[in-house]
């Protein structure tokens, strides 16, 4: 497919540009879940996390709602990323000093959500912990 195809906006108005859009968004959604490792362990987190936080008993809906959204955040990042290395690639297939510090960052996102999401289901589970097993 050329990229003039793919393009948004090329006369289509209101419904068909949103399916136009989501359409792509699913399209990129898929190949990145195909052809991407790190994404798809980071999917086999997520979902183990969800596990986790439907089977702990005594969390708000609200800290279930909040240790959900979190964990969703390196998902995010990650297609970001990809995003970001795919575009490296497609520029030069050689290495340069400032592309492989591109990516350096784009992995620094992730890491950076999955520590976020870290601190936040620790300070929520210590809250817990208190509630439920005492001071």
């Amino acid at each position: 497919k050329s990229i003039g195809k793919r393009k948004l906006g090329m006369g289509l108005k209101g419904p068909d540009e949103l399916y136009a859009a989501a359409k792509h968004s699913v399209d990129g959604f898929w190949a990145v879940l195909r052809g991407e490792k790190a994404f798809r362990t980071d999917l086999v987190v997520f979902v183990a996390c969800v596990c986790v936080v439907a089977a702990i008993p005594g969390l708000t809906v609200c800290e279930r709602a909040v240790m959900v959204y979190v964990v969703f955040f390196p998902l995010v990042a990650e297609l970001v990323n990809t995003a970001i290395e795919k575009t490296i690639d497609r520029i030069s297939p050689d290495y340069h000093r400032l592309s492989g510090l591109v990516k350096d960052i784009g992995s620094a996102v992730v890491l950076a959500a999955f520590v976020g999401a870290g601190i936040c289901w620790a300070v929520i589970l210590v809250g817990w912990a208190f509630r439920v097993f005492g001071k």
